[in-house]
């Protein structure tokens, strides 16, 4: 019975998590209300509470999901796949496969800048949070990096994606993800030199 009660418990938690991600950004920060979010979870604003502190927890809980879900999707490279690729080419496969709106790389972008523009200090401590399961995958698969190293190359990649992301995303409609691939590849160029 409890693990039912505790898979249930879990699936509240990510519903309000994604709903807390999906108004942010289709709504905007304005409409990113405790009330809101319990609403399109279809809880209460005090079943809200039992599981977050804050609007910016649940909105982080999205993320720290997120990026567990992308370092899984890392582990099915094989290991003789250097992270910095693995990395790169799971980027790219995102963006040639159309992936999902809210669960693109582009929205966890845009959920960190509403994140630090709501609260620039949960932001900054969260971040270590955030790329943990980053840093494991890191470490894991090469040998030379220490936790420094692989924290700085996470940085590194966050930044270089994000560019790459944004100038695509602000490029005339139709787009071709053939140009996305290749912003990809080139910012991620520096990181390997």
């Amino acid at each position: 019975m409890s693990g039912l009660r505790e898979t249930k418990k879990a699936a509240t938690r990510t519903a309000l998590s994604r709903a807390a991600a999906e108004i942010a950004l289709m709504e905007g920060p304005e409409a990113f209300t405790v009330a809101a979010i319990a609403a399109a979870a279809g809880v209460s604003p005090r079943t809200f509470h039992n599981y977050f502190p804050s609007r910016e927890d649940a909105l982080v809980q999205f993320v720290v999901i997120r990026v567990q879900e992308l370092t899984d999707q890392l582990y099915e490279f094989p290991t003789s796949v250097p992270p910095r690729d693995a990395i790169e080419q799971l980027v790219i496969n995102q963006l040639r496969d159309g992936d999902d709106a809210m669960d693109s790389f582009s929205a966890m972008f845009r959920i960190g800048e509403i994140l630090e523009n709501l609260d620039p200090i949960k932001c900054v401590i969260d971040k270590e949070r955030l790329i943990a399961p980053l840093l494991e995958f890191m470490v894991e698969r090469d040998k030379d990096l220490d936790k420094f190293d692989a924290a700085t190359l996470i940085h590194l990649h966050a930044a270089a994606i994000a560019t790459s992301l944004h100038t695509f995303y602000q490029a005339s409609e139709p787009r071709d993800i053939e140009d996305g691939v290749a912003l990809i590849r080139r910012a991620c160029a520096w990181i390997k030199k």
